[in-house]
């Protein structure tokens, strides 16, 4: 909103600049966006939250400024000459809508003479992006801009039956704005209607039937209140956004809707003569009262941290418009005024306190504090797999936990926690799968440019539990939001140098590496884990790559998935190289005590290294052949690790040729060929009779 220099100055009697005027009402919470010389003013274009409607006007800000000045704060002049004739007798109000509309006010001013205004109010509106109509549609824009509070004029002679009718629209009723367009309205909509007809969208525009032209000679003015949020609602239906409904839709001041039409009458008056019939014709069922509330000083201490002098407090509440209505040793009774409607409660005053004592000031003490803390479940266990992650050179991404229905629903089956008024599309769900975050965090990478990403994430899914075990007071708890780790590369994992003539893309042997190390920093038993194909078994989703994936596992229980994003996935988000995705449960991958560390000497006798070529079915792993070995009791086998692979013309189509090495050394001897033979041998047998091996010949 835009506010003049000078025009504040009329107000308050201060001596600060217009820049020191910026730099002081952003210290008060009134941010200053910009400022600009217009002629001999300043205009200072404010950034007024939605929760202070009652400084979107001139009048509004002076307050502010006389409070950080403690300058006093001059009224409006509201000076009238009223005849003897009642204003009553001329046109009636009801309100057939009380629940949209709290008050309604009408003055009559008769015997106008309209024309344009005079030079200082064109310019004055001007300066501040206000289009001049004529001198009465311009004192009501001009009381708007002093005043926040909006008003409207109406052509008496065009109001049939002299009467003012608040009610509803009806089903498709139609009426024409003073922008010229014509508007089909709803059920619900509020309008200002007279005995036929709708004569304006209530706190949104006037009609252009009953507008003020240079031949109207008798003015009807009007100042109500407005509930907020239908007000809100019929703009954004009719795609209205007007001065008047931007202050009405965040909460007017509706016992100032009197003062206001007293000063736009007087001002009409002023600028076009005429006579204003005596009274006003108010429509003001339940008046409004605001409460009271207590402002101790312990807790004003106890929330700013140091003694602020009373006659401060007081000084500044009662120029912001707080009534000090009685003190006492613990503190005050303060009435609240209906022009600050953000305010409350208790802290909200002391928010006010302490805004115009200045947030600079307050001292940066800790409170006394003397509790405990302690960490988190797991919290070692999950810095040791951040420093293995950073290591093995992964950067860290935090992700929203609200996404879009449509992608969650690509990467995971469970039914997700659903926001009833989500702020868009793209966060109307919680997630239940980290993979939609992670891709986009991959995707903002590469459509800038940066191909070779290594990122991941630890954070919790938010799944919805089954209706008919909905535990509301379980939903917030650790163990219903499931803790999970998702990894995301693609890329080179070398790029071409002086030293290498082909960069080295990654693959899914680099992603399964990185896993093994994150499994090693936690201690987990490698030689008991599993690691299953979708074609042995695996339980892994279809948006991986069926033959480049696998499932990992221990005693039975998933510790996550690994492997290639599916081609048709990588297809819809354009991405032309293959990406790799691990997502890992941590709470299974916690679960596994940590062993007391067992050290032993290194041993001082030779190995020896035999080799083993077999030809076995095509779907037995490597791992299967490995655990094989091991079940062969031989403690002095060290490793057993394949070196070759084949498949070919030699061998049926449903075998494979495989070479495995198995390293012997013993603790507290150099083991001879003797039995280094007969070890090999009973292997040899075992492969054969578990896995129907056969030795290559």
């Amino acid at each position: 909103m835009k506010v003049s220099y000078l025009w504040l100055k009329e107000f308050v009697d201060f001596d600060a600049s217009p820049r020191q005027l910026a730099d002081d009402l952003s210290m008060v919470g009134i941010v200053v966006e910009t400022l600009e010389a217009a002629g001999a003013d300043h205009i200072l274009d404010l950034d007024v939250t939605t929760n202070r409607p009652d400084c979107l006007s001139h009048f509004g800000v002076a307050r502010e400024v006389a409070a950080r000045y403690q300058k006093p704060l001059k009224a409006v002049a509201t000076a009238l000459k009223e005849s003897a004739v009642l204003a009553g007798s001329e046109v009636s109000v009801s309100i057939e809508a009380p629940q949209l509309c709290s008050r309604y006010c009408a003055r009559v001013i008769r015997n106008v003479r309209v024309s344009p205004s005079p030079t200082w109010l064109t310019q004055r509106l001007e300066s501040l992006g206000v289009r001049s109509i004529n001198n009465v549609v311009d004192a009501t824009n001009y009381v708007l801009l002093e005043l926040g509070h909006p008003l409207h004029a109406f052509d008496l002679c065009r109001v049939q039956g002299r009467s003012i009718v608040v009610r509803e629209a009806r089903e498709q009723e139609k009426l024409v704005t003073l922008d010229g367009e014509a508007r089909e309205l709803k059920a619900g909509m509020l309008v200002i209607a007279d005995r036929d007809r709708a004569l304006a969208v209530a706190g949104v525009m006037g009609g252009a039937d009953s507008e003020i032209g240079f031949s109207s000679t008798d003015v009807l003015l009007e100042s109500a209140w407005f509930e907020p949020i239908p007000i809100r609602r019929t703009a954004k239906a009719l795609s209205m956004h007007t001065e008047a409904s931007h202050r009405f839709e965040r909460g007017a001041d509706v016992n100032a809707a009197a003062f206001a039409i007293d000063r736009t009458a007087a001002l009409v008056q002023e600028l076009a003569g005429g006579e204003i019939l005596q009274g006003i014709v108010d429509a003001y069922p339940r008046p409004v009262i605001r409460p009271r509330i207590a402002l101790r000083r312990s807790r004003i201490l106890q929330v700013m941290g140091t003694e602020i002098d009373s006659r401060f407090i007081e000084r500044v509440l009662g120029a912001l418009d707080f009534d000090v209505f009685s003190r006492n040793a613990s503190g005050w009774q303060i009435q609240l005024p209906t022009s600050r409607l953000d305010v409350e409660r208790e802290i909200d005053l002391i928010e006010e306190i302490a805004r115009h004592y200045g947030y600079d000031k307050i001292d940066s003490t800790l409170p006394a504090w003397t509790g405990g803390s302690r960490r988190p479940p797991n919290s070692i266990k999950e810095g040791m797999l951040k420093r293995s992650l950073l290591g093995l050179g992964y950067s860290e991404t935090l992700t929203y936990a609200f996404v879009a229905a449509a992608e969650n629903q690509k990467f995971s089956s469970l039914d997700p926690v659903r926001l009833k008024n989500p702020l868009s599309l793209e966060t109307e769900v919680m997630r239940t799968s980290l993979a939609p975050g992670l891709i986009a965090s991959f995707l903002h990478n590469y459509q800038r440019g940066t191909k070779s990403v290594r990122l991941y994430e630890l954070g919790r899914l938010y799944p919805c539990p089954a209706r008919e075990r909905v535990d509301l007071s379980t939903l917030a708890r650790p163990e219903s939001e499931p803790a999970v780790l998702a990894m995301i590369a693609s890329g080179n994992i070398e790029e071409k140098t002086v030293h290498n003539d082909k960069p080295r893309s990654t693959g899914f042997f680099d992603l399964k590496g990185d896993l093994v190390v994150l499994l090693e920093s936690l201690s987990l038993p490698l030689d008991s884990i599993l690691w299953r194909a979708q074609r042995s078994g695996g339980q892994i989703p279809d948006y991986y790559h069926p033959a480049v994936s696998a499932e990992l596992s221990l005693g039975g229980e998933s510790l996550g998935v690994c492997g290639q994003l599916h081609p048709r996935v990588c297809d819809a988000y354009k991405i032309k190289q293959p990406v790799f995705l691990a997502e890992i449960p941590l709470e299974a991958w916690y679960r596994y005590e940590r062993p007391d560390r067992m050290v032993r000497e290194l041993a001082k006798f030779p190995t020896v290294q035999r080799d083993l070529s077999l030809v076995l079915d095509k779907d037995i792993d490597c791992q299967t052949i490995e655990s094989t070995v091991l079940q062969a009791g031989i403690r002095e086998v060290q490793r057993c690790f394949p070196f070759d692979l084949y498949f070919g013309e030699k061998l049926p189509s449903n075998k494979k040729g495989i070479s495995i090495s198995i390293v012997y050394q013993s603790q507290d001897r150099t083991l001879v060929d003797e039995e280094v033979n007969q070890f090999h041998e009973k292997i040899l047998k075992l492969l054969e009779s578990k896995l129907g091996a056969q030795l290559r010949t």
